[in-house]
């Protein structure tokens, strides 16, 4: 998951500075992380924050993607679509596309029997993993082969239709992991897209701004140049995807070290995470106070299987 604040740094180091003094936080103590929050009645102030009165109440939010619907989205979008494409369709005007990846991450299980499903979801993984791994093509080959055998054994109509438009786009996964397009940033990185609609979102209730992003090893610059430069287009797969241009001033990166507002997002970050985990079975004290604050910030547009916030268990976070 990703996490945002709309604050700059002037306003965040005053923000931190309150917080430091309200929770006897040690000066050598260099970055606030969210783990210093978990004891003491520090939670609580923390979460402060985000509620109304709050320093950050309605400026923030948390973009949450589950991994493995994020991974079968990404698939058919650059698969699926693309071979759709070829023969005119558009799968994004009608949601098509996400219905697809929708019936694989959702009925896929209850589709396959055994451990097909399981040997199908490997498959995904080893086809978008980044590092080569030696055999490009016995990958991919790989992965066509589970697409088959899933296919073949499926028992349910929306998957057997999801497996069956996989079936045909093997020309695309080849032109997809050719040795020119492994020099490129990778396109099934979740990171990317988990950022950019991150700044959509924001950007299209702010207007023009300027976006600093914590220090990861994806984010390269030339990344978040391409990110920025397709959020200021309004680039977009098919005439449907395509989205109003905003008003990007600059995306860089930076270290909470030198940025408050990055310890804020992070403290975010981390509060999200301990929510996503929360459920009648499984509830923490600290989940059970943070729950209610934290499903409100959640974008609606976060990659989710389902429109209900139900997945939010078991999405991923970082």
């Amino acid at each position: 998951m990703v996490a945002g604040a709309a604050v700059d740094d002037a306003e965040a180091e005053l923000i931190v500075r309150e917080l430091r003094k309200e929770t006897r936080i040690q000066p050598t103590v260099r970055d606030l992380k969210f783990k210093h929050f978990q004891r003491g009645g520090r939670l609580e102030k923390l979460s402060r924050l985000w509620q109304p009165g709050g320093a950050l109440h309605s400026r923030c939010s948390v973009y949450v993607v589950d991994k493995r619907y994020g991974l079968m989205s990404k698939i058919i979008d650059l698969l699926v679509e693309e071979e759709a494409y070829k023969r005119g369709i558009d799968l994004h005007v009608d949601g098509r596309a996400r219905k697809l990846a929708r019936a694989l991450a959702c009925d896929g299980r209850r589709a396959l029997k055994n451990d097909r499903y399981e040997r199908l979801e490997r498959a995904f993984v080893a086809f978008a993993r980044r590092k080569d791994p030696g055999d490009r093509h016995g990958v991919i080959q790989s992965f066509y082969d589970e697409v088959e055998a899933a296919w073949t054994a499926s028992t349910r109509r929306n998957v057997t239709e999801a497996l069956g438009l996989l079936r045909t786009t093997r020309a695309h996964a080849d032109a997809l992991h050719d040795d020119a397009a492994l020099r490129h940033p990778p396109h099934l990185e979740l990171l990317d897209t988990a950022l950019a609609t991150l700044t959509r979102a924001w950007s299209e209730r702010l207007g023009a701004i300027s976006v600093l992003a914590d220090e990861h090893r994806e984010l390269t610059d030339s990344r978040l140049e391409t990110t920025a430069k397709v959020l200021q287009t309004g680039a977009g797969a098919t005439p449907s995807s395509r989205h109003r241009r905003l008003r990007i001033r600059r995306m860089v990166r930076g270290s909470s070290h030198d940025h408050a507002s990055i310890q804020l997002a992070d403290l975010l970050a981390g509060a999200a995470g301990v929510t996503a985990k929360h459920s009648a079975d499984n509830s923490t004290e600290a989940s059970a106070l943070l729950h209610p604050i934290i499903l409100p910030l959640i974008e609606p547009t976060s990659l989710l299987p389902t429109d209900d916030l139900a997945p939010f268990r078991g999405a991923a976070s970082r």
